[in-house]
């Protein structure tokens, strides 16, 4: 009888024993797990806050231009009196712009600001009057320097972009990601028009 109680106990002890160890790799994986994704969640916010930290430094040229922008539809309207719809879009778009509420929307309403005001530039190339006066060459020259301006520093955002896109896609930083709602952020794009005219270049 001692003998079976022994070994019960023995039994008993080395049953608790294996629990303790199995409790203590549990939680051992569980601190691995916290800490990767932990290391995952700061790297992500890492690559973020080098996004907002490269638009902050290119927002300030991109309002530049929206400033110019009313100027260059006084200059040129009554000449191109018949290209309405091009100045509207261009006006809505600045308008847009100055009203973002976030990265995402000035971002967006700076993309067709781009677009429209490479049309508008490449469509005054067909009036000559217009293109020879001298208020309308001073402003393509500061026209011409804000743009190159927004080239050099769209280069470095949209790097920093890039790589937070794809971060946040690629496994398993995916995983803390979708965890997270971290979501993909756009791109500053070069327009079919600013490829052609390599940027707003006036003749």
């Amino acid at each position: 009888m001692a003998f079976i109680h022994l070994t019960q106990i023995t039994y008993l002890g080395l049953k608790r024993i294996n629990m303790t160890i199995t409790l203590i790799v549990v939680f051992v994986l569980l601190l691995l797990a916290v800490g990767w994704g932990i290391s995952i969640y700061n790297r992500l916010i890492n690559a973020r806050n080098q996004v907002s930290n490269q638009f902050a430094n290119i927002d300030v040229i991109l309002k530049q231009r929206a400033d110019q922008i009313p100027q260059l539809v006084t200059i040129t309207e009554k000449a191109m009196e018949h290209e309405k719809t091009l100045f509207t879009s261009l006006s809505d778009a600045r308008q847009r712009y100055f009203n973002a509420q976030n990265m995402h929307e000035k971002i967006a309403a700076s993309n067709e600001m781009n677009r429209a005001l490479s049309s508008l530039v490449a469509i005054a190339e067909n009036y000559p009057t217009l293109i020879s006066g001298e208020q309308f060459t001073q402003l393509q020259i500061a026209l011409s320097e804000v743009e190159n301006k927004i080239a050099q520093r769209r280069e470095g955002f949209n790097d920093a972009t890039t790589e937070y896109n794809t971060a946040i896609q690629m496994f398993p930083d995916s995983l803390i990601a979708n965890a997270f709602r971290f979501t993909a952020l756009p791109l500053l794009d070069i327009s079919e028009d600013e490829k052609k005219y390599h940027g707003v270049q006036f003749k």
